[in-house]
């Protein structure tokens, strides 16, 4: 997969280079069923019209630069795991465009010329609520009216589970609320994450306790015990998460493992969100104190 940065100030000249393309158009967060049915219509399509299937999102999230006062956003999907996702679902051309305040103020016209005809789109695909161009005043009616016959639309329409859209925004709300095993109805496998152990100890029958810094901006699950998975190395092993703790530099993660003789010290290690399984997490305790506990979690 070819990824292709493009910064506000397009220089135009490049226009004549792109090839052909088909193009799902969104932001992506998550990658999750509803984005996954528009990319499988974009690349169906593409391999119908014999060019390349391509994607074109954006980054940072356009509340970062729109509402500069609130918290910053936090992600399902950082760009690095989406970039990953997308190469993984058969995505040959990925233009990721820098969202600042001058992308914000493009007219909708002005957005389809450069930024979907400019970049060699020949057919734009995208979901039933994708909105583009200053303040998000154009919708799949008016690209689909943009000039007939120029650039071919395809709406792709609403995807629900138990008559709740699945969206980015159903996702983030089922982890503030805990609802993991719920994710994997929504987002097609479980919430994961991805970071670095800085500190590990291996101790009785191969129970492991290790701390996880998390680097990326990472939604996290409401804070409390969850049931986890633990991939290290390509092996999985079973868990449970006894802290978040959001309130440093980095969020970082306290987990078990059982049955863990590796040394990950040092790796980065994927986590999946399995359950929530109860309680308050218990802010007090650090590793050795969790340590020295006569019954465990696990």
């Amino acid at each position: 997969m070819e990824t292709i940065t493009i910064k506000s100030s397009i220089d135009k000249s490049k226009f004549t280079e792109m090839e052909a393309c088909v193009l799902a158009l969104g932001f992506f967060d998550g990658v999750h069923i509803g984005h996954q049915r528009i990319l499988e219509t974009a690349k169906r399509i593409a391999v119908q019209k014999q060019c390349a299937f391509g994607v074109m999102t954006f980054y940072p999230h356009p509340k970062d630069i729109l509402f500069p006062h609130l918290e910053p956003m936090t992600y399902l999907t950082p760009l690095p795991l989406k970039e990953d996702r997308f190469e993984k679902l058969g995505v040959e051309k990925l233009f990721v465009v820098e969202f600042s305040p001058e992308f914000a103020r493009l007219s909708p016209n002005d957005f389809v010329e450069q930024y979907i005809i400019g970049l060699g789109c020949i057919h734009a695909v995208a979901g039933f609520d994708y909105h583009y161009g200053y303040k998000g005043l154009g919708n799949m009616k008016t690209l689909s009216e943009y000039n007939p016959g120029s650039l071919e639309v395809t709406t792709v329409p609403k995807i629900q589970y138990d008559d709740e859209k699945i969206s980015s925004t159903a996702i983030r709300k089922l982890l503030d609320e805990g609802h993991v095993q719920k994710i994997p109805m929504y987002l097609g496998d479980f919430y994961e994450i991805n970071g670095e152990v800085n500190q590990s100890s291996l101790f009785y029958n191969n129970h492991q306790f290790l701390k996880l810094i998390v680097k990326k901006r990472y939604r996290m699950p409401k804070p409390g015990i969850y049931h986890i998975q633990v991939e290290i190395d390509g092996n999985n092993y079973d868990g449970t998460c006894h802290q978040i703790s959001i309130n440093e530099q980095h969020p970082s993660l306290l987990i078990q493992l059982k049955d863990c003789s590796v040394y990950p010290y040092k790796k980065r290690i994927k986590v999946k969100w399995l359950d929530y399984k109860y309680g308050k997490q218990n802010e007090s305790y650090g590793m050795n104190e969790y340590m020295k506990k006569d019954e465990l979690v696990i």
